[in-house]
């Protein structure tokens, strides 16, 4: 199943998974779920749009980022903080689904993303589709709202923790027959 963060993109901001084998989840693919729904647009079934999607390059960020595997834990995720989002180049060095208490753990994929962020603005590159993304985001308190421009114009909320050398993105993953998902990524000013 492909996985589509958008940190930015999902969140914000931003960034883009793709999935590897998964692990065994106990019968359920609550992970794969949740990071494709907390990052991917709804399916509209316009075959035209998502093919200009696909083809537009938004930015020519380089993504100088490892891959990075998407771990499911069962526990609620952390509380976030807020912050000021310092401006720079940022890698995603975590990626967590927080499945609850008594959701499945284990090995859901993998991903890799890279963003630059200037004032309200993140440019985004992932191994994800689409591979480039433009985002505007807002800040209030704790919570994120950022708002594509390019390729589309998709809206996320989440909340997020800042500090000079990390951005930590908290988005609704999502729920299925095993419960809640929240994604929480973790960027890491280079």
């Amino acid at each position: 199943m492909k996985l589509s963060l958008l940190l930015f993109a999902p969140f914000l901001l931003l960034p883009a998974c793709s999935s590897s084998s998964p692990a065994d989840h106990s019968g359920t693919d609550a992970g794969s779920d949740a990071a494709s729904d907390a990052h991917s647009s709804p399916d509209t079934g316009d075959a035209a749009s998502s093919a200009n999607d696909a083809a537009e390059t938004c930015n020519t960020l380089v993504n100088s980022a490892s891959s990075v595997s998407i771990e499911q834990v069962a526990s609620d995720p952390p509380a976030p903080q807020g912050g000021t989002i310092a401006n720079g180049t940022y890698t995603l060095t975590a990626a967590v689904i927080y499945t609850g208490p008594q959701g499945p753990t284990g090995a859901s994929g993998t991903t890799q993303t890279t963003l630059q962020v200037t004032g309200g603005t993140i440019q985004v590159v992932s191994d994800g589709d689409p591979a480039t993304r433009t985002v505007t985001f807002t800040t209030s308190g704790t919570s994120l709202d950022s708002v594509d421009t390019c390729p589309d114009t998709d809206t996320r909320p989440g909340t997020y923790t800042a500090t000079p050398t990390t951005l930590v993105v908290e988005l609704d993953g999502g729920e299925d027959d095993a419960g809640a998902r929240t994604l929480v990524e973790t960027f890491t000013k280079q």
